[in-house]
């Protein structure tokens, strides 16, 4: 193999050793592997002084790839589906075999940090290296030039910041070619993630692919862009049948533990009798019987029904958190009268989104905070995936709650670890035993955390008697978590129990609400925490606690209902319930069922109560005595529904920038997170720029953030929340009508699904009952039909410009050189105000369509977008 080094101009340069093969390199390639397949392997707990040195070393996990190049690790989970965090730094191996025809090559070793690629032919081997990222500690280095552009290849995509690429030339005699990539990932502050790790090979004067055994995948932008986007999906759709392989043991405890409790249950919880009064309506719901029964004692009507499609946006958005596609529409109305509506219901419980949208309710309820830019006051870390994954998996709620207490898995990869962090907080398990006491049990602790609470039956005792549960030992009090008695001062209004310094040790506060009880015992928790943070776990999710399934329920009623049966939600110390009896029926059928969230959905949202038409009365505020529900309260858009919806009505992906302000991965995660590219909107995070930098904004995100704000997400969870803020104001008008964001909503751009509907549809009055239906899911009505044919008809016709072609997207995204190391360069802050001002001139508007007609149609988009009915529900 005769070899010749090239180096590009700016590029690492390394002398390259020729030596003899041995050791590793003799091994043939692992057996059974498809041929179109590379085989790689994670290493572990390497040894510092020889990280290379494999051959003492066990692989912790074998999986496959297409090609060389790695854009994700596959996680690592504990035998509960939690993920974990590898040790750091760990190594990942490559290995292939590949016989290439006679001819000259040329190689691209691509890294970030140390890699080492080995190139064996015959007895002759070839080794070359990369070196080791730097940790970053300073926040003045200079913008890193523009990656470097091979001018003989236009066409290459260049090495992006902060990778090093090597070359190397060889010749190869026809016979096979052994390749064997050795790359360490991570390392002591640095982000374990191999982000653009990658072998490519051409032959001299050809545009590069990716080295692998049959596909051709070219190093180019939009190649690597779409190969990227399939390794991620594949990889999820992997980390997803992994997790779920890993924790049958404990899901399978978890379902024998259910099987007690429902013959607990059934001998212990007399079932609740129905009421004769009233009627179910047409469900013949129980939960219809109490309901109306309440309605006849007070001489009330229930509600009339909502119609079909008006039923079908409601469960839609409540469901999966955003409107109904037109595909699902039409599916609905071509089922028979009698059975659209359980259709409906079942189809949309099967819906990924499902856990989509209850993430953005437990973010608020658990006051999951976490912060991009070095996290400050009461920062969590992000629990979110764990989050999603655990309604995605419909887990039962006394396994999800039991998984929050326990705080176990990786701090910053999203397991419920990350729920234990509470920064510059004086006593973090504090407050984290508040905002579990309100999740699950409707107590709320927050006023006696520096004092006996003056308006609720709680110590602040029994506030650190909790903490030291969940820390696992005796916890001191801190001076800054009292309220001081100074001699000749003023006595404080509130009663000062403990005092600065005095140690509380761990105990359950509440045997009124959970006795100790021996069917406590038999749920599966995890043996590697705290005993006290156990029993803490035991005493809220066990049965013999009827306040935990209550309050789940009431939780879930008031989602769907807008109002709960015991209001407050979180906070129960005055209040009662309005319907008692249902209460304790829906509580029973929750236990029965095994927590199973998705059964309580459907039960409720099956009801004529869920199908009824809004009451005029606010029932949040009413007394319990005229919390009648003979219709659902009325409710607004939620901000995430808001925004997902308006991405889903031009069929646009959210298309922001990354949620990451160091992506040159030289800071550890502890400093700064990072987020990923969001989805769906729960996935955004606080974006708050105190330092008022350009360089640290994310315009794009930021957009969205905005509207998101206006509508009642909070950009800071600091506390846990139950209820928003839904009241209409100015803001969220002007906003949504001419905010960039609503710009590019109604913007007709070739990626826009509402430009193809204008270019397919054949009739003004068919283009206008379509544009309707997608965006208020009805019909158009008759005077709708006449005004909106009026204003499109006169450019109608000649809608079409003929000949037009869609023309090439430019895709410039973010600049990745700018990050926290650089933020003060001048450059960073000038390529960010770039990126806005892109951002608000908008994309290219289309121009298959005559700039009359497009201007008239997206008025009328934009009409419909703002009108009141479309941000509420039904």
């Amino acid at each position: 193999m005769n070899r010749i080094l090239s180096f590009c101009p700016l590029l690492l340069s390394l002398v390259i050793p020729l030596q003899g093969a041995s050791g590793d390199q003799d091994r043939a390639p692992a057996q059974g592997i498809e041929p179109q397949h590379i085989q790689v392997e994670l290493y572990e707990n390497l040894d510092s002084a020889t990280p290379f040195d494999l051959s003492k070393s066990q692989h912790t996990l074998s999986y496959l790839e297409p090609a060389f190049g790695f854009v994700t690790i596959p996680k690592k989970f504990s035998k509960n589906a939690l993920p974990l965090d590898r040790s750091s730094p760990f190594a990942l191996r490559a290995t292939h075999e590949k016989t290439l025809a006679p001819a000259r090559y040329q190689i691209r070793l691509r890294a970030k940090g140390r890699a080492q690629l080995t190139i064996t032919e015959g007895q002759q081997a070839i080794t070359l290296q990369t070196r080791p990222q730097r940790p970053n500690k300073s926040s003045h280095d200079a913008l890193p030039p523009e990656p470097y552009q091979d001018p003989t290849l236009p066409e290459l995509m260049p090495a992006s910041v902060p990778h090093q690429e090597i070359e190397l030339q060889f010749y190869s005699e026809g016979t096979p070619v052994r390749f064997e990539l050795t790359a360490l990932i991570g390392g002591k502050g640095l982000v374990p993630d191999p982000a653009e790790l990658s072998v490519s090979i051409a032959k001299i004067g050809e545009l590069p692919h990716l080295l692998s055994s049959s596909v051709e995948i070219p190093l180019s932008p939009s190649h690597w862009r779409h190969y990227r986007s399939e390794r991620l999906f594949a990889h999820q759709q992997e980390n997803d049948a992994r997790r779920k392989l890993a924790s049958q043991e404990v899901t399978q405890a978890w379902n024998h533990y259910h099987e007690s409790i429902k013959l607990w249950a059934k001998e212990t919880l007399p079932p609740q009798p129905i009421p004769d009064k009233g009627n179910t309506g047409d469900t013949g719901n129980p939960i219809d019987a109490f309901v109306r029964a309440r309605l006849h004692e007070q001489e009330r009507q229930p509600q009339a029904a909502i119609s079909d499609t008006a039923f079908l946006r409601r469960l839609a958005l409540d469901l999966v958190g955003r409107l109904p596609s037109e595909a699902e529409i039409e599916s609905f109305l071509e089922q028979p009268a009698a059975e659209r509506r359980s259709h409906a219901i079942d189809r949309y419980l099967a819906m990924p989104g499902w856990a989509d949208h209850w993430v953005s309710y437990w973010q608020d309820v658990l006051a999951e905070n976490p912060g991009i830019l070095k996290p400050d006051l009461n920062n969590s870390g992000p629990f979110r995936w764990w989050l999603q994954q655990s309604f995605e998996d419909n887990i039962p709620m006394d396994r999800f709650a039991a998984e929050l207490i326990q705080m176990q898995g990786s701090r910053h990869q999203g397991a419920p670890a990350a729920f234990a962090i509470a920064t510059l907080n004086d006593a973090p398990m504090a407050a984290k035993a508040d905002i579990l006491l309100q999740a699950f049990q409707a107590e709320k602790l927050s006023c006696a955390r520096c004092h006996d609470a003056p308006e609720h039956r709680h110590k602040q005792s029994d506030t650190f008697s909790l903490a030291a549960m969940l820390k696992g030992k005796p916890v001191t009090l801190p001076a800054s978590s009292t309220v001081p008695l100074v001699e000749g001062f003023r006595k404080p209004r509130v009663d000062v129990s403990l005092e600065a310094g005095q140690a509380i040790h761990p105990a359950w506060p509440f045997n009124g609400l959970s006795p100790r009880h021996y069917i406590m015992d038999l749920i599966p928790l995890e043996t590697n925490v705290p005993p006290s943070r156990n029993e803490f776990a035991r005493h809220i999710v066990s049965p013999t606690n009827r306040r935990f399934a209550e309050v789940l329920v009431n939780r879930v009623w008031k989602r769907y209902l807008g109002a709960g049966i015991v209001e407050p939600a979180e906070d129960w110390e005055y209040e009662q319930p309005s319907h008692p009896e249902l209460l304790t029926f829906l509580a029973r059928e929750f236990t029965l069922s095994g927590y199973d969230l998705k059964q309580l959905a459907k039960l409720i949202v099956s009801s004529s109560s869920y199908q009824s038409r809004p009451t005029t009365d606010d029932l949040r505020q009413a007394t319990p005595k005229n919390r009648h529900f003979a219709g659902p309260n009325r409710k607004r858009l939620s901000a995430e529904q808001l925004v997902d919806s308006l991405f889903s009505l031009v069929g646009k992906p959210l298309a922001t920038e990354e949620l990451n302000l160091n992506p040159l991965g030289d800071r550890p995660l502890s400093q700064f997170l990072n987020l990923g590219t969001p989805k769906r909107s729960w996935e955004f995070a606080a974006l708050m720029n105190e330092r008022d930098r350009p360089s640290l904004a994310l315009p794009s995100a930021q957009a969205v953030v905005d509207v998101l704000t206006a509508f009642g997400w909070r950009q800071s969870r600091m506390n846990p929340q139950t209820e928003r803020e839904d009241a209409a104001s100015p803001l969220q008008t002007l906003i949504l009508a001419n905010g960039v964001l609503g710009s590019q909503i109604t913007r007709l751009t070739d990626d826009n699904a509402f430009t193809e509907i204008a270019l397919s549809a054949p009739t003004v009055e068919a283009l206008v009952e379509r544009t309707t239906k997608r965006i208020l899911t009805r019909s158009a009505s008759m005077k709708e039909q006449q005004l909106a044919a009026l204003f499109l008809s006169a450019h109608f016709a000649d809608r079409v410009v003929v000949g037009a072609k869609t023309p090439l997207r430019e895709n410039k995204g973010q600049d990745r050189r700018v990050s926290w190391a650089n933020h003060f360069d001048s450059k960073s802050n000038t390529i960010r105000l770039e990126e806005e001002r892109r951002l608000r001139l908008g994309q290219q508007v289309t121009n298959r369509l005559s700039p009359s007609f497009r201007e008239a149609y997206e008025d009328l988009i934009w009409t419909l977008i703002n009108s009141s009915e479309f941000v509420t529900i039904p």
